[in-house]
């Protein structure tokens, strides 16, 4: 458990793996997971319906930063939307209504448990 302390990539991958079980479950389909491209990227794009859901994950230990969302800033929405226009025209899905979530997701912690 103390190397989970120290893997951001490993906690990340835990939040995105949980907000992808629970969209799944609320009948989305996932589309992609980690989508890069050169001006931004999205944890996850899921669809349901005629909706399209760009997905920002947020995974956090613990409180002491503040909330998983308070990362979430003005350049990362920006940016969260030039990805949607991308994948959209790439995918050509003109038609859908488009979302933005951001999914929070905390992790206690219990070392030495017994």
């Amino acid at each position: 458990m103390a190397q989970l302390i120290n893997d951001r990539k490993l906690i990340g991958n835990i939040g995105e793996d949980v907000a992808a079980s629970i969209l799944f479950a609320e009948g989305y389909d996932i589309l992609e997971r980690q989508y890069r491209w050169k001006r931004g990227e999205a944890d996850i794009i899921c669809g349901r319906g005629n909706e399209l859901s760009i997905v920002e994950v947020k995974t956090r230990l613990n409180q002491d930063g503040g909330r998983p969302a308070d990362g979430v800033d003005a350049d990362k929405m920006r940016r969260m939307r030039f990805t949607a226009i991308q994948y959209i025209n790439k995918n050509k899905l003109f038609d859908r209504f488009i979302d933005f979530k951001v999914f929070e997701i905390s992790i206690n912690q219990i070392d030495n448990a017994f």
